[in-house]
């Protein structure tokens, strides 16, 4: 029975995967942050019967947050 090797990532082939996921990551948090923002203005523009407008504004401020976060490293 022999054992079962697992391949040797160096830690450059590593440190280049973390920055691909961080730049991803970065630019889902971007995307998400303006689609969040054109709704938000939308709904101001239209009115807001339902109090949507603070639900979106306290998730855009979040995404705000995490894209801070993000590019801090």
């Amino acid at each position: 029975m022999s054992a079962k090797l697992l391949p040797f990532r160096s830690a450059a082939a590593l440190s280049c995967d973390r920055l691909k996921r961080a730049e991803t990551q970065r630019d889902a948090m971007h995307t998400h942050a303006q689609v969040s923002g054109f709704w938000l203005d939308r709904l101001i523009a239209t009115g807001d019967p339902e109090d949507t407008v603070s639900m979106l504004h306290r998730q855009q401020s979040w995404l705000a947050m995490m894209q801070d976060r993000l590019a801090g490293g």
